[in-house]
């Protein structure tokens, strides 16, 4: 592409973004002022595969580069654009995409600007994350030139294993810094070296040392209290490894990146739907006020129809997102809510339209307050699934044929299914129960099980990263499942091999 083409492309971008600007203005979205940057395809793919557009090294992310590459070249993906969660807020669009698609994307934009901006989710996240992590990235280069590729990237190893399993609350806590897991001890009356033949009182004591240490271990405070789903946190404070700095900081690192992304996780489905709602509002304006052209509307109406297309394999966010906010602002505008319609049996109850108007202060009230487990729960009625075109389907060889077929289509049945799949952000529930299990200072694991099992091959390798960083033998209980019966099993790694115990089994009648 010459210069002048470019400067003309780029110049009628930055119309499009004023005019883009002043709708946003009008529908009452409230953004951070907006960056863009117009990128190559090869920017682009390292941006989505590292996270961010400057991040540590990892082989992991040479990986996903290789995967994005990959379906971008040979299975015609493409990646419209990047926006990241930051004040003043940054977009990158792919140089190749044609110019209304561009367009198309900076109004989704605007659309992720608004719901990252208040959703409460990101409220506490900090909107520096880019310059965080390009410091963070020097720092790691310096501790690979320091301690060596192989010692850090077994850490950065060790630490992306459990970086999911983060205590959602803890957006405003700051650096995590090493502290003893010893528990204080009761000072002594006595200061002599045969102290610990008396009691508190001095007294001489005829209680063997086992009884002894039995009684300190019940006086001892339990860690943690209660049940910690901050794996990461409570390795950092409490491992009996004795981290050192550098490697605290490595930790910390991940940990940070880990509680940036995490309103993602928890909203992809309400935020991918809120920015395609909005950009379908933003595209119909700027047809209406002559913007765009009929030739470009069809380029429009075709991409959009990429984006918001049913997947017969999978869950499309963008259309699910999109199509539960339509169905909140119809219902809301015609009065098809609260307890009296709740309680309604009238079989046009779905029609009922009552003309109330409340369908755009409900769904900005929805976006501010909900995640994607609460939001779909309460949301997600037979139209949606409908509209969605959601289905289960299941599988079954025939020969060398895989055949495919649908195996359920009653819509409370597939919203129990989704709902509950979005459940903890789709990360199973593990806590640490005792990090001084046995009195022997061994950390024990419990996965919360709610009907969803563990895949144990995934978990014995989880379980060897975990001893890594703890540095004693580390122990899991979670649940088997075999037709009727469901199984308490405790797994366990001690650093030279796995072992399991069966704790318990229940048969289901």
């Amino acid at each position: 592409m010459s210069d002048s083409r470019e400067k003309g492309d780029i110049t009628r971008l930055v119309r499009a973004d004023n005019h883009i600007q002043k709708i946003v203005g009008e529908y009452g979205l409230d953004c951070f002022p907006q960056e863009f940057d117009v990128i190559p395809a090869q920017k682009m793919l390292e941006i989505m595969s590292y996270n961010l557009p400057v991040n540590y090294s990892h082989w992991s992310f040479g990986r996903d580069y290789e995967k994005q590459r990959t379906q971008y070249e040979y299975s015609g993906g493409i990646p419209y654009e990047v926006v990241l969660n930051s004040n003043p807020s940054r977009a990158f669009l792919m140089k190749t995409n044609p110019y209304p698609i561009q367009v198309l994307v900076m109004a989704h934009v605007y659309g992720h600007n608004d719901f990252m901006k208040n959703n409460i989710y990101f409220g506490r996240t900090r909107r520096d994350m880019l310059t965080s992590a390009s410091e963070s990235a020097g720092r790691l280069r310096k501790y690979e030139e320091q301690y060596g590729i192989d010692e850090v990237e077994r850490l950065i190893d060790a630490a992306q294993a459990i970086q999911m399993h983060i205590e959602a609350d803890l957006f405003q806590e700051s650096a995590i810094q090493p502290e003893s897991a010893e528990p204080k001890r009761r000072p002594q009356k006595m200061g002599t070296p045969f102290a610990d033949l008396f009691d508190f009182d001095g007294q001489l004591t005829s209680k063997s040392f086992e009884e002894k240490r039995d009684e300190a271990r019940k006086l001892k405070k339990k860690i943690p209290a209660e049940p910690d789903p901050d794996m990461m946190g409570f390795i950092m404070k409490h491992s009996p490894r004795d981290f050192e700095e550098w490697e605290l900081d490595v930790l910390s690192v991940i940990r940070d990146q880990s509680i940036y992304f995490m309103p993602q996780r928890k909203t992809k489905v309400m935020n991918e739907g809120w920015a395609s709602f909005w950009h379908m509002r933003l595209m119909s304006r700027l047809f209406q006020d002559g913007f765009l052209t009929p030739e470009e509307h069809g380029y429009y109406n075709l991409y959009n129809a990429r984006v918001l297309a049913s997947n017969p394999f999978g869950l499309n966010p963008y259309l699910l997102g999109v199509k539960t906010f339509l169905n909140i602002e119809k219902r809301y505008n015609a009065g098809q809510f609260g307890p009296d319609w709740e309680r309604s049996e009238s079989p046009d109850k779905w029609k009922t339209d009552l003309n109330v108007g409340k369908g755009m202060e409900k769904i900005f009230e929805v976006r501010r307050t909900h995640m994607d487990w609460f939001f779909l729960d309460e949301f997600m009625n037979h139209e949606v699934v409908e509209e969605s075109e959601l289905y289960i389907f299941g599988s079954k060889q025939q020969g060398n044929v895989e055949e495919f077929t649908v195996e359920e289509t009653n819509w409370s049945t597939i919203k129990d299914l989704i709902v509950r799949s979005f459940a903890h952000s789709g990360v199973p529930l593990i806590k640490v129960t005792d990090g001084d299990y046995g009195g022997k200072r061994e950390l024990y694991l419990r996965h919360f099980y709610d009907g969803l099992t563990l895949e144990e091959e995934y978990a014995r390798q989880t379980l060897r990263h975990v001893f890594s960083l703890w540095d004693r033998p580390v122990h899991l209980e979670t649940v088997e499942v075999e037709g009727n019966s469901e199984t308490r099993i405790q797994l366990t790694y001690d650093g030279k091999g796995f072992s399991k115990i069966n704790l318990g089994t229940y048969v289901k009648e």
